[in-house]
């Protein structure tokens, strides 16, 4: 899956805040190294925070040339269909909810 800076932002987001079960706990820390964002991210991306603005930018056209490629397991992905169908009933903007749509479409890839 090709992730760009802003889903990498949100997938952390939509896991679940509490596991119920280890293996699930296992799975979403899989997940989140994966899409973590590395002091190595911060410099190819040009990504600054402005805490005061509550903000972070970045060099969008190197994010479109350069996505972050992630295979997820067959369980990460599930995991994040699971976490993904709790948020039904919740206002996101709609740029998440497109993050949403990329799981789904992993997970019937996978199936």
């Amino acid at each position: 899956m090709e992730l760009h800076i802003k889903e990498r932002i949100y997938i952390p987001q939509l896991l679940p805040q509490q596991t119920a079960s280890f293996i699930d706990f296992n799975t979403k820390r899989e997940i989140l190294k994966k899409v973590a964002i590395t002091e190595a991210d911060k410099d190819k991306y040009e990504i600054v925070e402005d805490a005061n603005e509550h903000k972070i930018t970045w060099n969008a056209q190197k994010d479109v040339d350069e996505p972050l490629v992630v295979q997820f397991t067959d369980s990460e992905v599930a995991l994040m269909k699971k976490a993904c169908e709790s948020l039904s009933q919740t206002a996101y903007p709609d740029d998440f909810w497109l993050v949403v749509e990329k799981i789904y479409d992993a997970a019937a890839s996978n199936n």
